[in-house]
């Protein structure tokens, strides 16, 4: 864990740096821990809607588990951009064709129904860097924070936002800014855990 004293452009680059030095070893052992802890934590809940992501830029990959997640009675949606700068999520059918957007990321190619964040029970976030209160660094293009803009947090229904990192990109004190929604839990290879701010839970 590093601390959040460096300017967000120089943290970012820095862990961004730090992810993608991981051996595929690390790499993979990382994600299946990961995957494990995800696995629990909605097993044992009802099932629902989860937004999880296509992983870019040596980001933390759960997405083998898609298939037991199903399992499990869970829908599975992605992340799709929209020509305004904003980001809805459309079903993962598992026979689905996907297409790269602009940034090279994979979406749904011709999603029948496209839904809001704050439709969904859990969404997997990706993160550069996260700290303990649930402060995310992400690539800075503010797609999830205007996703999540009117979603408040600790409602009864309220969607369960997961922050999802290496332990390597846990960051003490990292600063927030206005626009930042703040994650209500944690997945690393370490476990998935509720953040310790109150505030979000």
């Amino acid at each position: 864990m590093t601390d959040g004293s460096e300017s967000r452009t120089e943290l970012r680059k820095s862990l961004r740096d730090q992810r993608r030095q991981l051996t595929p070893e690390q790499r993979a052992v990382s994600q299946h821990a990961a995957a494990r802890h995800l696995e629990k934590f909605l097993g044992s809940q009802p099932p629902g809607l989860l937004g999880t992501y296509m992983p870019t830029d040596g980001e933390l990959d759960i997405n083998h588990t898609v298939d037991n997640l199903r399992d499990l009675g869970w829908r599975i949606f992605l992340p799709v951009l929209q020509t305004d700068l904003q980001m809805e999520f459309a079903e993962w059918v598992a026979t689905e064709t996907l297409q790269p957007n602009k940034f090279g990321i994979l979406e749904p190619a011709a999603p029948a129904e496209l839904l809001s964040a704050s439709s969904l029970d859990v969404v997997l976030v990706p993160c550069v860097g996260l700290d303990e209160s649930g402060n995310r660094l992400g690539f800075g293009a503010g797609y999830y924070d205007r996703a999540f803009s009117e979603h408040v947090a600790g409602t009864e229904r309220g969607t369960k936002l997961v922050g999802c990192a290496f332990d390597l990109q846990l960051v003490q004190g990292l600063a927030a800014e206005p626009w930042d929604v703040p994650m209500r839990y944690i997945l690393t290879e370490s476990n998935l855990r509720p953040v310790t701010n109150p505030d979000t839970e």
